[in-house]
């Protein structure tokens, strides 16, 4: 069908039909073919322009031009709309402006603010223009409200998309156009909020209200020092006389729309302090602003800590107000440091400094807001008692999940965090004092709910005061006496902010020994006998154990003789919760407290521990909740590293669970897997000897590839489970399934990240050891194209040294192992030897410690023997240059007859084999560790050969089968000091 304007809106009369058929399927079909053809978008925006055209055609129009837009408008898209064509378009955005369909109006935004984004200003320098001169005749027109209120909706999405441009011209360009627009719109503003203030003429107020919403956007973005706009700081000022007359006449014109207004001028505040908090301070009308939400915080606090609205209006605006100075306060921190887009020159700010600290935050003023805060902000509201009377658990997790920028208690206790670090000289005795004097007796609610309050400055101070304070002290003289009373129901408000306190300073100021009586406090909250410890205070007794259990200086042999009744208790109150969220604070308390507690939690503990998991994996209360599963995975990954040597009890929960989490076709994959790879690598780590061989285990490895190929961002964790496989059945890398990992491999290697480089050389390393005689493990490894990545790494200059020996290293084993495959490798894959074998010797010095170096001297000398007889020319070359090599190395270290050395035996190839939990006494070696000695043992040359004997066999064997002359000749590359040396040898 030929594209038309009458065809096109047959089209999209079908399209737009309100029964799915064939002919509209049709339809569809051929909409999709014209948004290619040239002229479409242009009669797509015709029709929608035709008033008199059906709204639902007129809607489909639109939404097809608008996606038209995104798709094609760049002129760099394949199929983009013509120059000319667009001209046309641009020619008639603003015809629309009479619509009375507000959806069809807010849809025209988004395609004109498309284009601005796109046009604006090489090829559309005259969008502002264009915009300021309608709107200067609407100054005037106060009957075309239709008009004026569609142009705000445009210009407001236009400035939003070009405000968002970080690089080119149009953010600089609107910036200049800015000043014009913003004269206008301030005109505009002030002619409608007299109308609706006067006459409570709702649509003056909805145009006034656009109008703002235009300011507010176009002022912080247009402008990078608006206090020197005079136009800008006029309209601010007024704007503070507004709020102040909206917040005190709340009542009058009560209405959802006045408090957007009322949002716009604090998130206007907010945004220019934001971008130019210089600018902002040096406004005239600036100690207003703060003055007017200071003393909001200060008039309806009461009003808040009684309200149980979500989202109160005034709740919303004192957030805004604890921002705003937030914000403020920690310009003056910082000495006002500004980013680079703001040019403030150093005299400015240290006016504004110097403005904000006498006329301001005066030391009278910072204690009023402590007080403030204290008193209203940080104690628990009527609402909140309710919540956790009615619904404990909803009410705990709420907290603990809450985002400080959106609660009144949460933000008050951020703004504290910030008051008490910025103003801490004038503010840490006032605090000291009023902890001291605010703890009084347990006989009301109020007085409890102060003490909490008060108890909360103590936990929120602990970074501040810790040099002032005795913790321990107060611990055994107030905190433990406070949490042991039962005399009042409410004293669980005291037993939770103990929890809070506790789990805020013990990694701040604690003592070895208070640590237990901690213990023995948490152990009397988490008891189910007393009435007085809720669901809250278990909760949030439970999150505190793993505070303390995490904790750099725990020490678990402190914590043993409670470490049994702690996870009787823990699993427990598995049944007592209901919410997920509970579930999993315990869940994760669990696997912190195993991990940490390793080796000291008994068998039958771990085990008890272990028969929970399919029973919370298959109820069917969280069958459709992942992240209970994670953390199962998470407890199972560290009941088998406990479990260690047992670690085989595991394995019938273990291994269906990383079959069906780590395979890509279960459902469970996109969102288990990363666990499930964890929990894997565990398995194999901790498999004792007596399971290699497992039928179950060695199943998974067909698992790899997909796991290698698509979950890139844990590739060091499969290259591990890669590396334990390696040690625990070095045979599955002889099959075409190692083909196609190796494969993968050499198209990684050369991106590389350092960490995953490293798991990579000692994975390579333990196979070369293990597989160099293996002529099914050489082809693979050659026809994989992963020997070729390897050579190609090292002759990439812009590759580090130190990893690229190591890369020498790794082919040193094969080296070592079989000369004649080496030399028959380099000839296959067209590798240039010559510069390989120069760049090995230039790179050898760069090997870090003495065990490297050995390797690699090993495999230079097994090649010169080989190589020399061969008349390989390149091993002639080199012969001189590795004898003198080896002999500087045997100067360096002092091996015993069987070869080895003190030297030898750290900084391993494989690097984390040692990691911390060795240096731990009380922890056995695990399965691989096992392994991985037992292969070096068996198989590493470096252990079993005396290089100072490997040689003298070397020049031994090559004079034999050299003639006198030939080796002569040998003898004559090398210098006095080798010859010398070499005849000392002999």
């Amino acid at each position: 069908m030929e594209l038309s304007s009458s065809n096109l809106l047959t089209v999209l009369t079908l399209a737009s039909g309100s029964e799915r058929n064939f002919e509209q399927q049709n339809a569809e079909g051929q909409l999709k073919k014209w948004e290619v053809s040239p002229g479409y978008h242009y009669l797509l925006q015709e029709i929608y322009l035709k008033t008199e055209v059906p709204l639902q055609i007129r809607w489909l129009a639109i939404i097809c031009f608008k996606n038209g837009i995104d798709k094609y408008w760049r002129s760099s898209r394949q199929y983009a709309i013509s120059k000319d064509e667009k001209v046309q378009i641009r020619a008639r955005v603003f015809y629309l402006l009479h619509e009375q369909n507000n959806q069809l109006t807010v849809q025209n935004a988004h395609s004109v603010s498309k284009i601005a984004r796109f046009d604006f200003p090489s090829e559309w320098p005259t969008l502002f223009d264009d915009i300021a001169k309608h709107l200067d005749e609407f100054v005037f027109k106060s009957n075309d409200h239709i008009s004026t209120n569609n142009l705000l909706i445009i210009l407001n999405r236009i400035i939003k998309n070009v405000s968002m441009v970080r690089i080119g011209r149009a953010r600089h360009a609107m910036q200049s156009k800015a000043p014009i627009i913003v004269t206008i719109l301030i005109k505009l503003y002030q002619k409608f909020f007299s109308n609706w203030t006067q006459n409570l003429d709702l649509s003056s107020m909805e145009l006034c209200y656009l109008c703002l919403k235009n300011l507010r956007r176009i002022i912080p973005e247009g402008f990078e020092q608006p206090h020197k706009n005079q136009d800008v700081s006029e309209f601010l000022g007024t704007t503070v006389d507004h709020l102040q007359l909206l917040i005190n006449e709340h009542d009058k014109y009560s209405s959802d729309l006045l408090e957007r207004y009322v949002k716009c001028y604090s998130k206007l505040y907010v945004t220019i302090i934001n971008n130019n908090p210089t600018s902002f301070v040096l406004l005239p009308s600036s100690q207003k602003i703060l003055t007017t939400f200071l003393s909001l915080l200060e008039q309806r606090a009461e009003y808040i800590y009684n309200s149980s609205e979500e989202n109160d209006f005034w709740e919303i605006l004192a957030l805004k107000g604890f921002i705003i100075l937030k914000k403020i306060m920690a310009y003056i921190y910082r000495k006002g440091a500004i980013t680079l887009k703001q040019r403030n020159d150093k005299v400015e700010v240290n006016h504004a400094i110097n403005k904000l600290t006498t006329d301001f935050f005066t030391a009278d003023l910072i204690q009023r807001l402590c007080d403030l805060v204290i008193n209203w902000y940080l104690r628990l509201k009527p609402s909140d008692l309710e919540g956790w009377l009615l619904e404990p658990e909803e009410w705990v997790n709420e907290e603990l999940s809450t985002s400080w920028e959106y609660q009144i208690r949460p933000c008050a206790e951020n703004f504290y965090q910030d008051i008490i670090r910025y103003f801490s000289d004038s503010l840490t005795d006032f605090i000291i004092n009023k902890i001291s004097n605010g703890l009084v007796q347990n006989d009301s609610v109020d007085r409890i709910l102060m003490k909490d309050a008060i108890l909360c400055t103590f936990q929120l101070s602990s970074s501040t005061i810790s040099n002032n304070v005795n913790f321990d002290n107060l611990l055994h003289e107030v905190f433990i006496p406070e949490g042991i009373k039962n005399d009042l129901v409410e004293n669980k408000i005291l037993k939770r902010r103990i929890c809070l306190i506790i789990g805020e300073w013990v990694s701040v100021q604690c003592s070895r020994e208070s640590r237990v009586d901690i213990y023995k406090l948490l152990l009397n909250f988490l008891q189910p006998s007393n009435p007085i410890n809720d669901k809250v205070v278990k909760i949030a007794s439970i999150q505190t154990l793993r505070s303390v259990v995490d904790d750099w200086d725990f020490n678990k042999h402190d914590f043993q003789p409670f470490l049994n009744e702690f996870v009787r208790l823990l699993l427990n109150l598995l049944n007592e919760m209901k919410l997920t969220e509970s579930k999993l604070y315990i869940f994760n308390t669990l696997a912190v407290l195993i991990e940490r507690c390793n080796p000291l939690v008994d068998y039958q503990t771990l085990i008890d521990i272990l028969v929970i998991i399919p029973k919370y994996w298959e109820s069917s209360s969280v069958s459709n909740e992942p992240i209970i599963k994670n953390s199962l995975l998470r407890v199972l990954k560290s009941l088998t590293i406990s479990l260690n040597e047992n670690s085989p009890e595991t394995h019938s929960i273990s291994i269906p669970l990383i079959s069906s989490c780590c395979s890509e076709s279960s459902d469970l994959h996109s969102l288990l897997s990363e666990d499930g790879f964890d929990l894997w690598l565990a398995l194999l780590k901790y498999c004792p000897q007596s399971q290699l061989g497992n039928e179950q285990i060695m199943k998974l490895f067909e698992l790899i590839p997909n796991g290698l190929m698509n979950s890139t961002e844990i590739l060091p964790t499969i290259l591990s489970i890669l590396r334990s496989y390696s040690l625990y059945a070095p045979e599955l890398f002889s099959n075409k399934t190692s083909l196609e990992l190796f494969a993968v491999l050499a198209g990684y290697l050369p991106k590389m990240r350092d960490d995953v480089f490293s798991i990579f050389v000692s994975l390579l390393d333990i196979l070369l050891l293990e597989n160099s005689s293996n002529e099914s493990f050489i082809n693979n490894f050659l026809t994989s194209g992963l020997f070729n990545a390897m050579v190609n790494y090292v002759f990439d200059e812009s590759q580090s040294i130190v990893l690229c020996t190591k890369i020498y290293l790794v082919l040193s084993r094969l080296a070592k192992s079989s000369p004649e495959v080496f030399f028959k490798i380099l000839e296959i894959a067209s590798i240039d030897v010559n510069k390989f074998f120069k760049i090995w010797l230039e790179y050898y010095n760069n090997n870090g410690n003495p065990r490297n170096k050995k390797v690699n001297l090993m495999a230079l000398l097994a090649l010169v023997s080989y190589g020399i007889p061969k008349n390989i020319s390149v091993a002639l070359e080199i012969s001189a240059e590795v004898v003198k090599r080896t002999f500087f190395f045997l100067e360096e270290i002092n091996e015993n007859n069987d070869g080895s050395c003190d030297a030898y035996n750290s900084d391993f190839t494989y690097e984390d084999i040692d990691d911390y939990a060795y240096l731990d006494p009380d922890i056995k070696p695990h399965g691989e560790r096992i392994r991985y000695r037992q292969l070096l043992e068996k198989m590493d040359p470096v252990y079993k050969t005396n290089l100072k004997e490997f040689l003298k066999e070397t020049m031994i064997q090559l004079k034999t089968q050299l003639s006198g002359s030939d080796f002569d000749q040998l003898m004559s590359l090398n210098d006095t000091y080798t010859l010398d040396r070499l005849q000392a040898l002999s």
